[in-house]
């Protein structure tokens, strides 16, 4: 009976596993004449695998052996697929078909973002208190004031060097 569940988690896993990697290749463009058999990529690890679970089994407890093996091919399955997905993912192919789930979020995104603004901004004014975009438009402005207040000093200080000049150079003067 333990044979049938050990077997039964193995082909669930399986199946995700070659599901996962046909969705893959559909966003890949993959045609079909080039689809990859998913069993042929992993087959080598999970045979040592699977060589490992049904000694588990059989025994009915996980030996230090066992968890190392597991540990080991863990670690090859990651390596393998870490440089599949690199491979997949340095492709012209997968960076449009990034782009386009990028823009697709985005247009999904972007009415429901605006419209929750604009409730935002509704609630905040029935409430009466400042928005956002009210605050950040008062600050705009002071910032600007405050842009024309130098300036305006920066011109009162060249009229009075002037004058200070003028009255310098009127001293200095013979009369």
């Amino acid at each position: 009976m333990a044979d049938t569940g050990g077997q039964q988690l193995f082909d669930l896993w399986k199946k995700q596993v070659e599901d996962g990697t046909q969705q893959w290749l559909k966003m890949m463009g993959t045609p079909q004449a080039q689809t990859l058999d998913p069993q042929a990529f992993w087959r080598p690890f999970m045979d040592h695998c699977m060589a490992g679970w049904a000694k588990v089994m059989t025994q009915g407890t996980a030996s230090p052996d066992l968890m190392g093996q597991w540990k080991q091919f863990l670690d090859q399955w990651i390596a393998a697929w870490s440089k599949v997905l690199e491979q997949a993912m340095g492709t012209e192919a997968f960076a449009k078909v990034i782009g386009t789930q990028l823009e697709g979020f985005l247009n999904a995104a972007s009415p429901a973002k605006k419209a929750a603004e604009q409730h935002i901004e509704a609630t905040l004014g029935g409430l009466g208190i400042p928005s956002r975009s009210q605050v950040t438009g008062i600050a705009r402005q002071i910032v600007q004031l405050e842009e024309k207040l130098e300036g305006v000093e920066d011109r009162l200080e060249a009229v009075l060097k002037r004058l200070n000049d003028l009255a310098a150079a009127l001293r200095q003067e013979p009369r």
